[in-house]
């Protein structure tokens, strides 16, 4: 989305600035060419922020596991099946929840995501089954399907949290989202340990690539919602 905005920023330029729609139209090619290639890799890395790198969390004797909702699709069967690395979440909150019950502690599993495309089941609602084939307890998953992007993710668990008891939480989503996720859920007074589930490594080339593409955009919207965290709170929002 944020690359869609810049590139009808360029077109209301060149059609509003007759002048200089020479000058306009190069600028706009030498732009996407650097986001296509070489600026995806400084992208990611300043998105990553300290989280480039999978940390094993501490499971305290009882433990909140928050796992962030990645987005819901279509397959090629049409079946309704979770988006991006959204399995990867799935598989690294249910290996600490084993790793929580080998241990003899306590834990219970937060899936936290609404239904932001408008399918047929909400992300949290999608991904508990999942959850529950990989061998969560359906006792100990709480499901929190209203979230309709990560400030209310953090809004909705932490209302939730205040009615359990826990020791400590962990916050399972990934790299790229992670900074952004611990922002909003510090901002209710929730103050969870990192688990990166997926790892988006930086990748700088001069060659233009679509995955350069994807990279710069995704980069982009975290590092503008982090902004706009700032502003938010500064202006009394958050």
């Amino acid at each position: 989305m944020v690359l869609i905005a810049l590139l009808l920023m360029f077109v209301l330029l060149f059609v509003v600035w007759n002048k200089r729609r020479a000058t306009i139209f190069l600028l706009a090619c030498a732009v996407f060419w650097l986001l296509g290639s070489w600026l995806a890799g400084p992208l990611v890395w300043i998105a990553n922020s300290g989280f480039g790198v999978a940390r094993e969390p501490h499971l305290g004797a009882r433990t909140a596991i928050i796992v962030l909702g990645g987005g819901t699709r279509h397959d090629f069967y049409k079946r309704l099946v979770p988006e991006g690395d959204g399995m990867a979440r799935i598989d690294l909150a249910a290996s600490l929840y084993r790793r929580c019950v080998e241990t003899e502690k306590s834990c219970f599993v937060v899936m936290s995501g609404g239904n932001p495309q408008h399918h047929e089941q909400s992300e949290a609602d999608l991904y508990s089954g999942f959850l529950l084939d990989a061998g969560v307890k359906r006792a100990d998953l709480v499901i929190e399907n209203q979230s309709l992007d990560t400030y209310e993710n953090a809004r909705n668990t932490a209302k939730l949290l205040r009615s359990r008891q826990y020791d400590t939480s962990v916050l399972v989503t990934s790299s790229l989202h992670m900074r952004r996720a611990m922002l909003a859920f510090g901002s209710f007074g929730v103050h969870p340990q990192p688990a990166v589930a997926s790892i988006r490594e930086p990748d700088s080339r001069w060659v233009l690539r679509p995955a350069a593409l994807f990279d710069s955009n995704r980069a982009l919207h975290e590092l503008v919602g982090i902004a706009r965290f700032y502003v938010w709170r500064w202006i009394g929002l958050y």
